[in-house]
């Protein structure tokens, strides 16, 4: 069996990302520390760059209508599920941040055993969307932790709460928010 190019850089990056997990950051957890909190020793970034390069492999599937309306250099893209909620989901789902979760289980069959089931659970998670700045600044400022976190694993939970709507591109199957049963689509 032969694999593609982009399927080996992508299980190198997995590899690289999941010897780091297994050799640094389970450790570091055993021992006391913490993803969501100040003490977390600068992993969920290192991880989350890491990441980064398997990250332009996913296509915008989601964009608010404001956003549309913008040249495309002006949108800003947003992760669905915070790129550090990922990265919890993949180390150990029981690091979720306690300020914005009361059950800190898994929201995609985490934590990683294999650095092929890390991609699995990326693959998963990762749903990106075009906001404009200004959306992506209400995103932010939501709630507590919700720039980082998926409340109870709930991808659309800050953008409910933040008032920002959505919607899939044209053919997408998914839709955060529905009406009579029928996605509404951009095009």
């Amino acid at each position: 069996m032969t694999t593609s190019p982009g399927n080996d850089r992508r299980l190198r990056i997995a590899t690289s990302v999941f010897d780091l997990i297994e050799s640094e950051v389970r450790p570091f957890l055993r021992s006391g520390g913490h993803l969501w909190s100040r003490g977390s020793a600068g992993y969920p970034s290192r991880l989350r760059q890491m990441l980064g390069g398997l990250d332009v492999g996913y296509r915008v599937t989601f964009a608010t209508s404001d956003a549309m309306r913008l040249p495309i250099n002006e949108r800003v893209v947003e992760h669905v599920i915070p790129i550090k909620r990922i990265v919890i989901e993949i180390v150990d789902p029981d690091q979720a941040d306690p300020r914005s979760n009361n059950h800190r289980g898994p929201i995609a069959d985490g934590p990683a055993t294999s650095p092929e089931h890390l991609l699995r659970i990326l693959d998963t998670l990762t749903q990106k969307c075009w906001v404009t700045k200004d959306e992506h600044d209400r995103l932010n400022r939501a709630g507590a932790s919700f720039q980082w976190d998926a409340p109870e694993g709930d991808r659309w939970a800050r953008y409910r709460k933040a008032g920002v709507a959505p919607l899939p591109l044209v053919g997408e199957a998914t839709t955060p928010f529905e009406t009579d049963g029928e996605p509404d689509k951009l095009t």
